[in-house]
């Protein structure tokens, strides 16, 4: 981590352990109050509504993530827990409110613990028995077995008001308890945001006073309209890069704008291979894919050296990833592990053929100038080695309904997430299909393993049972990893104070001005 990104995060813990989430005085919060109104304008890839990272300005979560992705105090502010993590007594923040004056309590708060794990990849949920409303400010949570992951997956439970959702994890009232209120929303188009003048976090009163939120779906759009001056900020809400990488270099060099490059946080693109039909059911194949790729190539050329090359699954910044790098660019073990599975160039074609058929791989790809870049190399890169690559391009609703009927061998996936521990139950300990191709569940000892993580809460048990799974993914061959995706914000130069969050679906506008 840089430097100044260290102490700057030290300072914001400091500042919260100083005045334990109540912003002390309450000087700052008059501070800005008391400034010139300022409206920032946003240009964003999606729908306000459909994305995680809008969420966050108007809704709390109840633990907080910290730079390890690990947990801190937030809506619930204390916790206490039995030795075999089956008992949790909450503490929570006193004096909290909704916009709309609503009270934020116990019963608030056991609504949400209830209601969200389903729709948040939660998995305390499956051994949940009891919660206890204690009194306004207290909730006795019990576990039928030993669960050690809770805590850390309250950072992914939003708060919101009990009647604002429905059956099917939709919010209808979009009233939070954040540091900013929906005013305005016009679907697929834009929304409106004020400033939230009873927020309970003093200390992170923003200064921005209005949002202007403009949905810009072309990214080649998105960049013309942060050059143009129409909008402050791009890439500003979303969890991935919203530009092609070709427009960086020049993104760079325009002295009207400022560009900030993630070092820290975020994820690693990684592409799926699927293991559980057709050609990639054999692990000499899957191995020949990631031994045939060069990712240093592909990113000082196709990439134009932005994103950084790496055969890891998650970054070694996020507790518990994998410290060592999986299978390298290697054409020699690529070749061999094609011939150790029966596959040779018979025909003098240039590709490899078993039983009479050419090996051949089904890309499936969403329509992006970066996706389609990449597609292009990967199938360069393993003709090199024998195996041809029909590269499909297709819109993202089409992708999905592809990807999730098993339809392709090789296609575009969802990165491990932090944290690595609650990914595990949304991907990686999946064994069947869905929007982004096949899960990492590649057999019984990860659900083992799984289990384990989610038990203890002993972090030297859990380091032990995840370097077991990088191991078994590692060995498996279950996805490729090509780069780390860097968030990127492209600003006008006169914004200051934008910041990346740990938690990379978060957008925390609490030190931004606009001189």
């Amino acid at each position: 981590m840089k430097k100044g990104v260290r102490a700057l995060a030290l300072l914001v813990i400091v500042a919260v352990l100083v005045t334990g989430f109540t912003g002390g005085t309450g000087a700052k919060a008059k501070d800005k109050a008391s400034a010139t109104e300022q409206t920032l304008v946003v240009g964003a890839a999606k729908d306000f509504k459909n994305g995680s990272e809008p969420k966050t300005l108007i809704f709390d979560s109840l633990t907080d993530s910290l730079e390890d992705m690990s947990s801190g105090p937030r809506l619930v502010t204390e916790w206490e827990k039995n030795a075999d993590f089956t008992e949790y007594t909450l503490k929570l923040k006193e004096g909290v409110t909704f916009s709309n004056g609503e009270k934020f309590n116990a019963q608030v708060a056991k609504f949400n613990i209830e209601y969200w794990p389903v729709y948040r990849d939660c998995g305390y949920i499956k051994k949940l028995k009891s919660i206890e409303v204690i009194d306004d400010k207290n909730l006795k949570v019990s576990f039928n077995e030993s669960y050690g992951n809770f805590i850390d997956e309250l950072s992914k439970i939003w708060v919101t008001l009990p009647n604002a959702v429905d059956a099917k994890g939709n919010i209808t009232d979009w009233t939070g308890t954040g540091p900013y209120v929906l005013k305005d929303y016009q679907a697929d188009m834009s929304a409106t945001l004020i400033r939230n003048e009873t927020y309970w976090r003093t200390d992170k009163m923003p200064g921005i006073t209005k949002i202007d939120y403009k949905v810009i779906t072309d990214e080649n759009s998105r960049v013309m309209a942060v050059k143009s001056g129409d909008v402050d900020v791009i890439g500003l809400t979303e969890h991935y890069t919203v530009m092609p990488f070709a427009d960086v270099p020049d993104l760079q060099a325009n002295k009207d704008l400022q560009v900030s490059i993630c070092e820290d946080y975020g994820t690693i693109t990684t592409y799926s291979l699927n293991w559980a039909k057709g050609v990639c059911m054999d692990q000499n194949v899957r191995k020949a894919i990631a031994l045939g790729i060069d990712r240093d190539m592909l990113c000082s050329t196709v990439l134009y050296g932005v994103a950084e090359p790496t055969s890891r699954f998650v970054l070694p910044t996020y507790k518990f990833s994998q410290q060592e790098e999986g299978l390298k660019y290697d054409l020699t073990k690529a070749k061999a592990a094609l011939e150790a599975s029966g596959y040779k160039d018979g025909d003098g074609d240039g590709y490899v053929e078993k039983d009479g058929q050419k090996l051949s791989l089904k890309m499936v790809v969403s329509d992006t100038q970066v996706n389609r870049s990449v597609g292009v190399f990967l199938q360069d890169a393993l003709k090199k080695i024998g195996i041809a690559v029909d590269l499909q391009v297709f819109d993202a609703t089409t992708t999905k309904t592809m990807l999730k009927a098993g339809d392709f061998d090789l296609s575009t996936s969802h990165p491990w997430t932090g944290t690595v521990v609650s990914y595990l139950y949304w991907r990686g300990n999946l064994n069947t299909y869905d929007d982004y191709g096949i899960g990492y569940g590649v057999n019984d000892e990860m659900n083992t393993l799984t289990e384990t993580v989610s038990v203890t809460g002993d972090d030297k048990v859990r380091e032990e049972a995840f370097n077991k799974i990088w191991d078994i993914q590692n060995d498996f061959v279950a996805g490729v990893p090509l780069y780390f995706s860097q968030r990127i914000f492209v600003a006008q130069s006169n914004i200051e104070g934008l910041k990346f969050c740990p938690n990379t679906a978060e957008v925390d506008l609490s030190e931004v001005v606009i001189k």
